[in-house]
């Protein structure tokens, strides 16, 4: 490798191209800062640069690679959706130290890049809505739920996924889904009590958020700040906080109409 990347007949665009969609992929599937960068970083030195920056933040990545030469070119990718999908990013993790080893060359390298970027995101809808019940069910048990709460949970938690399945096809923003999720899971926690007065509602409405619960975004944003990328820390930050303030709102309007 340490014949630069002309010696490997790899050119400095396939080289920035290649670690840029590896950076691409893991921050839209919900890799943290600091592993998008040092992702790219041993990517590009493994294809024969003598120095890269990078710089990631939630919506873009920025990467300048240089050759032996003094040679620059500099790539910037644009990210608007975002999800989580550690399978991805596990997947480009293992591709990456194929290629620091030498255990795989350039060629395979970007050919399995592309087809990771390329592989259908997450599951279908209907085991998502199961997933997503079972959470929530899960959640009401642990809540001391009775049979009813239980059932009336899980039933609230699959809705949410449905309501996030439609929000999506309409390319809506995700903070509708969210909002929307918090009154659907509200208005079966108070119908559920108008109903049945002995049943509380409280297990069905916490379980029926859970799914909303931003949990990988929070442990991310902490995990940047400590890792001193305060810019995306901050970000991340935000982006939890507004999460929670919609279903929050969703669950908090039902609940004052219903008083």
């Amino acid at each position: 490798m340490s014949d630069g990347s002309e010696a490997l007949g790899i050119s400095l665009e396939q080289i920035v191209l290649l670690s840029g969609l590896a950076g691409e992929i893991m921050l839209k599937n919900g890799a943290e800062t600091y592993r998008i960068e040092e992702t790219m970083d041993h990517m590009a030195k493994a294809c024969g640069v003598a120095q890269v920056e990078s710089f990631v933040i939630p919506t873009g990545v920025f990467l300048t690679v240089t050759d032996p030469a003094g040679r620059s070119l500099t790539v910037m990718r644009r990210v608007r959706d975002r999800t989580i999908n550690l399978d991805r990013i596990a997947k480009v993790n293992e591709l990456s130290r194929r290629l620091v080893d030498q255990r795989i060359d350039y060629a395979n390298a970007n050919a399995i890049l592309n087809d990771i970027s390329r592989e259908r995101t997450g599951f279908s809808l209907f085991p998502s809505m199961i997933a997503s019940g079972a959470i929530g069910g899960g959640t009401a048990i642990l809540q001391n739920g009775v049979f009813f709460e239980i059932l009336a949970a899980f039933v609230a938690a699959m809705l949410v996924r449905y309501i996030a399945h439609i929000v999506s096809r309409l390319h809506g923003v995700q903070f509708i889904f969210e909002f929307l999720g918090g009154m659907a899971v509200a208005s079966c926690g108070a119908f559920l009590h108008f109903m049945w007065p002995q049943l509380g509602a409280d297990p069905v409405i916490i379980g029926g958020i859970m799914p909303l619960v931003p949990g990988v975004a929070i442990t991310n944003a902490i995990r940047d700040v400590i890792a001193g990328d305060l810019l995306s820390g901050l970000s991340r930050g935000m982006e939890a906080a507004l999460t929670s303030a919609a279903v929050a709102m969703g669950v908090v309007i039902v609940l004052a109409l219903n008083l």
